[in-house]
C-alpha cells in the first residue's frame, strides 16, 4: 500500500474543520508548527509515523481514520484474516461468532441486524 501524503493531509484538514478548530489549535495540541500542519494539510510535507499519531492524538482519533479514506479500504485489509479465523470453524460456530458481533455492535449503538436467519 502506497501512502497518499496529499489525501492524509486533507483528511486532517477536514477532520480538523469539523471540530472548528484552527490550525494553530492543532499546532498547539499536536506540539508542532503551525506552518508544519499547513504543510501537511496541503500535501507539501510527509509527515512522519510520530506526526501522524500526535495529529490523531491531538484529533481525539486514530491513525487509521487519517490513513485510510473508508472502511471499504479497511475491508481489503480485515477480510483474509477473518476468512483465516473462521475457516476452522463449523456451521455453529460461525453462528455463534455472528450473534456475538451482532451483540458487540449492538453495544456501540450503532445496531443494524444485517442477517435474520438462523441457520446457515
Amino acid at each position: 500500500m502506497v501512502l497518499n501524503y496529499q489525501q492524509i493531509g486533507q483528511r486532517i484538514h477536514v477532520i480538523r474543520k469539523a471540530q472548528k478548530l484552527t490550525q494553530a489549535e492543532l499546532a498547539e495540541r499536536a506540539n508542532l508548527s503551525v506552518p508544519y500542519i499547513s504543510h501537511i494539510e496541503n500535501g507539501i510535507k510527509q509527515a512522519s509515523l510520530q506526526t501522524v499519531v500526535n495529529i490523531a492524538e491531538a484529533l481525539g482519533g486514530t491513525v487509521d481514520k487519517l490513513l485510510y479514506d473508508s472502511w471499504q479500504d479497511r475491508r481489503i485489509d480485515w477480510q483474509p484474516e477473518l476468512a483465516e479465523l473462521l475457516s476452522d470453524c463449523t456451521a455453529s460456530e460461525q453462528q455463534f461468532l455472528l450473534e456475538v458481533l451482532i451483540a458487540v455492535k449492538h453495544c456501540t449503538g450503532r445496531s443494524k441486524r444485517i442477517f435474520t436467519r438462523t441457520e446457515y
